[in-house]
């Protein structure tokens, strides 16, 4: 395991990494407004045109597989290229696909174009958020990260307004894509590669690092999948308990939101406190939120109110097991683990797989029960790495 040196976390932030924070979080949030109307886009489109529900659904899974394939090979991808020219080609390679939605409207090859914009995904992600980490300095970490995550979220969030401007029936939405694509590139053009050591190979892969650190793992799992769940079943559990959709919407937007509000002050939290102490706190009210939304669901503003406290905990914890990665790993270390969290991101994205089958035993209570399977299995491993800390301290000394 890489420790960062005593040294290197105490330094002060100096202005070109000022320069080069600003250009990569500017860059990922940029791209993330592409990319948060790309599936409505999609979708609306194929319906208009006919297309089956499966099919639909085939096109929306494209991007999880495409990030579960790749992200294996884009630690080997930046050691070859760099991570400035990687990200730019990620970055032009989406700015690409839009085009090429555009030219090419057949159903079958936008299978494969949104696989190639899955691809280009992975690598901009587990890119970015390994130079932001190492950029970062220990002090702030955990705020920083929190600040890109929140530029990344509002991204994606004001991604699907965009479509009330374009609309969906003509090239304006295509070429809108493309072009906000290519302007993302344009920070990076303005900074250097970060100065980190790629050529020393990894001590893990990241494969190994699932076993290395199973409960930062299940952490991602849990977030993506969750977030995936409820974008997926909510509607499903809201409708049968009797709320109308225009409520529903509100009820997921608020769930949503709190992953922006709380991830600032939780980062704060995560530079103050012991990490992996925090992730467990985290943990465990996370739990007590599931319980309490679906316990208290038939009251309306006490159920919004705590959705909006168990979307802001569940974001919160991916951003501090973010922190704990950057304080723990540099290099091509922080680049394996980076890239097995976009793996398990992507292996969390197909979690609505199992919420399928569980609603054909539990019907609407599904959404519950996998989700707080997912937050109970992190909770367990956590306890377990927190044991085996203390058991190695006791040992030690």
């Amino acid at each position: 395991m890489s420790k960062i040196s005593e040294e290197s976390q105490n330094l002060s932030i100096r202005p070109s990494n000022i320069k080069d924070l600003i250009a990569v979080i500017s860059c990922v949030s940029i791209a993330g407004i592409s990319m948060g109307f790309t599936l409505p886009l999609m979708t609306i489109s194929l319906d208009r045109d006919g297309s089956t529900g499966s099919f639909i659904g085939l096109i929306g899974s494209m991007l999880g597989i495409a990030i579960v394939l790749f992200s294996p090979f884009v630690p080997a991808c930046i050691s070859s290229l760099g991570m400035r020219k990687f990200v730019i080609i990620c970055m032009l390679g989406e700015t690409l696909m839009f085009v090429c939605l555009f030219l090419f409207p057949e159903p079958v090859a936008w299978v494969l174009i949104r696989f190639v914009m899955g691809m280009a995904v992975a690598g901009i992600f587990i890119a970015s958020e390994s130079w932001i980490n190492h950029l970062a300095i220990s002090s702030h970490r955990g705020r920083i990260l929190a600040l890109f995550n929140i530029s990344l979220g509002l991204g994606f969030a004001s991604g699907p307004l965009l479509l009330i401007i374009t609309g969906t029936d003509s090239w304006l939405p295509f070429i809108t894509g493309a072009c906000i694509c290519f302007v993302a590139t344009i920070p990076l053009l303005l900074v250097q590669d970060p100065d980190m050591d790629l050529e020393s190979p990894s001590s893990f892969n990241q494969f190994s690092f699932i076993l290395i650190a199973p409960a930062y793992c299940a952490a991602v799992v849990l977030a993506s999948g969750t977030e995936t769940l409820m974008g997926t079943f909510f509607h499903y559990y809201g409708s049968r308990i009797g709320y109308a959709q225009s409520d529903m919407h509100i009820m997921l937007t608020l769930f949503f939101l709190g992953g922006l509000i709380f991830q600032y002050p939780i980062g704060w939290l995560a530079d103050h406190m012991n990490i992996p102490r925090l992730l467990l706190i985290l943990g465990l009210v996370c739990i007590l939120c599931i319980i309490l939304t679906f316990q208290f669901a038939h009251i309306i503003l006490l159920f919004k109110f705590l959705l909006f406290c168990w979307g802001g905990i569940l974001t919160s914890i991916y951003n501090t097991v973010l922190t704990a990665v950057g304080h723990e790993y540099k290099g091509a270390d922080l680049i394996a683990a980076n890239a097995s969290f976009g793996f398990l991101w992507g292996v969390g994205g197909l979690m609505p797989l199992i919420g399928g089958q569980a609603t054909q035993a539990f019907q609407e209570e599904a959404l519950m029960y996998v989700s707080l399977a997912l937050t109970l299995l992190f909770v367990v491993l956590m306890i377990g790495s927190l044991t085996k800390a203390k058991t190695r301290k006791k040992n030690y000394n």
